[in-house]
């Protein structure tokens, strides 16, 4: 056996698969607290990619960008471990309404820890995956971009490295910011973006950050699907909320282009999205999708295609428009070309 081979086993058995076993045990300590508000029977199911992956064994990297990403998914491993332990410190009865100046401080508090972007929306508990818990229903979206330039290069082991960055530098922002409610009086339960307790995309879809997509993914107005989320969930009862859809002009215009579609290599997407009975929608197969994540560096090729990706939000907004409003076919062939140019190059 090979040296590289030998330290696949020896992560997968000596650091992995104890790691996840610790974090089996953190999610029950949430789980089994008073108040917790756990998946119910129409929550949905959560894929676990590190336990799947090491179901499957072979000759796979134990995790995507392997062994670039390991100190990175260690590191996030010690902030979902924080984000559990930190919960005994919330004050017994937490402050449950935010003034304008405070709501202000908090939103230039979590951009300096490295937010890109914040929204508040509060959720039903159809969202929270079966088995695990969040204490509270009110939920602080946190938006983190992913490097475009190294998105390019999806699939590649430096690519997967990077979204592994963003998960763990995302995790720590979330801690940071469900600290600061802390300091100010608040409970708060900081939600990491690595082995999320609850689905983040509608979270952010209804936090009037962006729209899902065909591929699932958030496309967000600054940069597309190019993101990762987190939430820290509070009891804040006075939160601005969002009413309206300015954002869902995108499945329209998903259904026109389908990059994502075509180009996924194992054609894992649906060609029409299942809608399921709890309201969920799911868009892939992931048992054609995850051997080919396994096998190619984590994949993220539906991100690099999608035109929100590499072109402007407003420029596709307002040729896709104009091709709506009687522009006719032609007008569409201008658009995709316009809206996609270097995706329509080989890749």
């Amino acid at each position: 056996m090979g040296l590289e081979y030998r330290l696949r086993q020896t992560f997968k058995n000596q650091v992995l698969k104890p790691q996840l076993k610790r974090l089996d045990a953190w999610e029950k300590n949430v789980v089994d607290r008073p108040g917790a508000l756990s998946g119910g029977e129409n929550s949905p199911v959560r894929f676990n990619i590190p336990k799947e992956g090491l179901k499957r064994e072979g000759d796979h990297p134990p995790l995507p960008g392997f062994p670039g990403s390991a100190p990175q998914i260690l590191g996030s491993m010690i902030h979902i471990r924080r984000s559990v332990l930190d919960l005994d410190h919330n004050p017994a009865a937490g402050k449950k309404r935010m003034g304008p100046d405070t709501l202000a401080e908090l939103i230039r508090f979590a951009k300096a820890a490295g937010a890109d972007e914040i929204g508040f929306t509060p959720f039903p508990q159809e969202w929270v995956f079966q088995d695990t818990a969040i204490l509270y229903t009110q939920a602080i979206v946190l938006v983190m971009e992913m490097d475009k330039e190294r998105m390019s290069q999806a699939p590649s082991p430096d690519t997967a490295v990077m979204v592994h960055e963003t998960y763990n530098a995302l995790g720590k922002v979330s801690n940071k910011v469900a600290n600061w409610f802390r300091e100010h009086g608040y409970a708060a339960h900081a939600g990491h973006p690595l082995g999320g307790k609850a689905l983040y995309p509608p979270m952010a879809q209804a936090a009037s950050l962006g729209w899902r997509g065909m591929n699932g993914l958030v496309i967000t107005p600054e940069f597309g699907p190019r993101v990762r989320l987190a939430a820290v969930f509070t009891e804040i009862e006075n939160f601005p909320l969002h009413e309206g859809d300015e954002h869902a002009w995108i499945l329209e215009f998903c259904d026109s282009c389908r990059h994502c579609i075509r180009d996924c290599p194992p054609a894992a997407f649906y060609d029409a999205p299942i809608h399921q009975k709890n309201g969920l929608v799911t868009v892939l197969d992931n048992e054609k999708c995850f051997p080919y994540f396994l096998a190619y560096h984590g994949c993220s090729i539906c991100i690099k295609v999608c035109p929100f990706n590499n072109v402007a939000y407003d420029p596709i907004k307002e040729n896709f428009e104009r091709r709506r409003n009687g522009g006719g076919r032609d007008s569409k062939k201008k658009m995709l070309f316009e809206g996609s140019q270097i995706i329509e190059q080989p890749h």
